[in-house]
């Protein structure tokens, strides 16, 4: 099975046509296996971003000519975990080695080391605190990018990532996967953990603040502080 690496982030799309839906995003380092190939189009399954859809990965569709490149004797080791002056988003895989920070395409990379973790490890600061270094960025439905936009759900994948927690890609998932989670009032909720929304079923998530407020990306307004109450409250969860 062919396994391909993103040289730089990529759309994944529901269909196999330009313009179509983003239904998740690979960013640098991540990696997809192929399955299908159709005309100019690649049907793939993402590594790493579970999803009740698929157990091997998130599924879509990649342009053939998106920039990637071959598996071989790429060992990432690190994954991003801060703003950086490389300007790389959250969860970006890149390889030290010989001194250096490298691209999948062997491109040296100046980066802090301040902004990298092992994988496996976890940034000094609080779940809340990485929370809140989304705040302001655009929503984007499909979105993982934290330096583009992301989605809810998106933004919490990106985040625990950041804390050596690997959670489902989609908020319906992450609940349903996390080994605590309740149905009763928030009130109950701890700092940090996820707290879900919808009717009849989960349609969004965020981070509990305390206080009965809530970040999340929410729609035109982008990463915003929301009070609980002001949505239909389903649950919360913590892993």
């Amino acid at each position: 099975m062919q396994q391909l690496v993103a040289s730089r982030d990529i759309p994944v799309l529901a269909v196999p046509e330009g313009g179509a839906d983003l239904v998740t995003e690979m960013v640098v380092g991540e990696r997809v296996e192929v399955h299908e190939i159709s005309g100019n189009w690649l049907k793939v399954n993402v590594l790493g971003q579970e999803s009740h859809l698929d157990v091997r990965g998130y599924p879509g569709w990649l342009d053939a000519d998106a920039p990637t490149v071959r598996q071989r004797d790429w060992s990432p080791n690190v994954i991003v975990a801060s703003p950086n002056r490389a300007g790389l988003p959250l969860g970006a895989r890149l390889e030290r080695r010989n001194g250096g920070v490298f691209l999948p395409s062997g491109e040296k990379v100046e980066i802090e080391d301040h902004a990298v973790i092992s994988e496996g490890g976890s940034v000094r600061r609080s779940v809340i605190e990485t929370a809140e270094l989304f705040l302001g960025l655009p929503y984007r439905w499909g979105g993982t990018d934290s330096a583009q936009g992301t989605d809810c759900s998106g933004m919490v994948f990106r985040v625990l990532q950041a804390h050596g927690i690997l959670v489902p890609r989609d908020a319906d998932d992450q609940y349903d996967k996390a080994p605590f989670k309740r149905e009763e009032s928030w009130e109950m909720a701890s700092l940090g953990d996820l707290i879900f929304f919808g009717e009849g079923s989960i349609t969004h998530v965020g981070i509990y603040l305390g206080d009965g407020s809530y970040i999340s990306e929410h729609g035109d307004g982008g990463t915003v502080i929301r009070g609980v109450a002001e949505d239909p409250y389903w649950g919360f969860a913590r892993y």
